[in-house]
């Protein structure tokens, strides 16, 4: 009660103080919620896929609608001549001036591209049921045994597709693939010259993939397969549900078929031979009206029929390996048969008879595979010729990319363990942060209800000591104890 009186140094600061004090923490809360959202949610971002080929860059960009949809942009197809290679001065300039120009902000993009998929080796496997945390080691090692595998030189990556039942044994479904890091670093170099950050590198059956996987194109059926027709080769790749089950390259390209047209020519003793362009040239106005009759300098009649006679060779060899490849598919994989084929080719180069060919003599239905028939296409879509939207369903497939749909050969398994450990710690952070906070918040709740019972106990032994007649002072108080210690 002395100390009351005195008024010595009280052991909680008044109330008045307290709320002083109290009140830059009882804004500190409020602040650091409203900021949580901006730093971590992520910043609205736009997906580019950039697909390099012969004498063209193709690019795509992917925005999303207000439901999350993927929402094609715009795209674009820009040429350049013979004497460019990619990753030399000139190339890396148009490069980077054409993707800067066609997507804005780099800084706001997530750019992916494409390598060579005949340098890619994808297989399947089927693993035993494991905890989660050995399943890893065991895809690596069931993955080195059947295709022995050096990672000083290649690049090893899975991709775990569901469970299966492998002869009433119940499994995990695991695709597998292998990249040379030579061709990986080689496309890397080809983007860091020119400037330009990656954010995934993958290749043509997994950008297709996307497509499907997405829902950008509704395929249908269980097993479907997508043929890719390019200048020296061609390609079959075929899924199931959506999910990519096997990729075979097929040497018989746009270059085979020119090529059996100069040899038909040849037997039929016509003096000149044709390049390569000129007969593309032609083949190309045929595209646009297949029932034209041609008719050049040298008397050569280029109907329909009269080329589809010429490429037969080259046509009979591109559909046996079709149909071995899905007569494999079905008889050694034991898989379903595919009931439909997407058909694509190269820019320039895709004509009518060549899809009228492989549409009447397999089995399969048969369509050409068109990007644009999204209901969230671009409207500049409409614009293009049936050649030019075939030819951009890979770019618009690398569009589609993101790291939980899409194999990454610079984003691997490891990557995505090392994130979600990185994750993991982020939130035990924020937990721990978050408990800390609470102990404090609760701490100053009671510091303020002490504070708050002090103030009233000093008002009530105020109102006591006014009762006392004559009022105390401090020197009565101290005269009073003197004479108490005298005596």
């Amino acid at each position: 009660m002395l100390n009351v009186i005195r008024g010595a140094k009280q052991p909680f600061p008044p109330v008045i103080d307290g709320r002083e004090q109290l009140s830059p923490k009882e804004k500190r809360p409020d602040r650091t919620s409203s900021n949580f959202p901006r730093l971590f949610a992520a910043k609205h971002r736009v997906q580019v896929g950039v697909d390099i080929g012969q004498n063209v860059i193709s690019f795509a960009k992917m925005t999303k609608t207000s439901e999350g949809k993927p929402l094609l942009v715009d795209q674009k197809i820009v040429k350049f001549g013979k004497q460019t290679s990619p990753g030399f001065g000139d190339f890396n300039n148009l490069l980077k001036s054409s993707l800067t120009a066609f997507a804005g902000s780099l800084d706001e993009c997530d750019i992916w591209t494409m390598m060579d998929a005949t340098e890619v080796n994808v297989f399947r496997l089927k693993i035993p049921i494991v905890p989660k945390k050995q399943l890893s080691n065991v895809i690596y090692w069931a993955a080195k045994k059947e295709n022995p595998i050096d990672e000083k030189d290649a690049v090893f990556d899975y991709e775990v597709q569901g469970k299966i039942s492998d002869q009433g044994i119940p499994k995990y479904s695991v695709m597998v693939y292998s990249a040379p890091r030579s061709e990986v670093e080689k496309v890397k170099s080809i983007f860091s010259s020119a400037g330009i950050h990656l954010a995934g590198i993958t290749i043509a059956p997994f950008a297709v993939q996307n497509l499907f996987r997405k829902e950008w194109i509704n395929a249908g059926g269980s097993s479907f397969a997508s043929i890719f027709i390019s200048d020296d080769f061609s390609r079959i790749d075929i899924y199931r549900k959506s999910d990519l089950v096997m990729t075979r390259g097929i040497k018989t390209g746009i270059s085979s078929m020119i090529e059996a047209i100069n040899e038909s020519m040849a037997e039929a003793s016509v003096v000149q031979k044709f390049d390569k362009e000129s007969v593309q040239k032609i083949l190309n106005d045929l595209a646009e009206d297949p029932g034209k009759w041609l008719k050049d300098e040298n008397s050569v009649n280029w109907v329909q029929s009269g080329i589809l006679e010429m490429m037969t060779p080259a046509l009979e060899r591109l559909l046996r390996q079709i149909e071995r490849t899905l007569e494999y598919y079905t008889a050694s994989v034991g898989y379903e048969k595919v009931d439909k084929v997407y058909i694509s080719s190269v820019p320039n180069v895709f004509y009518y008879p060549l899809f009228q060919y492989i549409s009447e003599h397999l089995v399969a239905k048969s369509e050409m595979l068109d990007p644009f028939q999204s209901v969230n296409a671009s409207a500049s879509g409409a614009s293009l010729s049936r050649v030019e939207k075939t030819s951009l369903a890979g770019v618009i497939g690398l569009a589609l990319s993101d790291n939980k749909h899409t194999p990454n050969v610079i984003f691997t398994y490891v990557h995505k363990q090392q994130d979600i450990t990185r994750r993991m710690i982020n939130r035990g952070i924020m937990a721990a942060f978050a408990a800390t906070l609470s102990v404090c918040f609760i701490i100053m709740i009671f510091q303020a209800n002490e504070a708050r019972q002090l103030a009233n106990q000093k008002v009530k032994l105020e109102k006591e000591l006014s009762l006392f007649s004559p009022k105390l002072s401090k020197d009565q108080i101290d005269v009073m104890a003197k004479e108490m210690k005298m005596r």
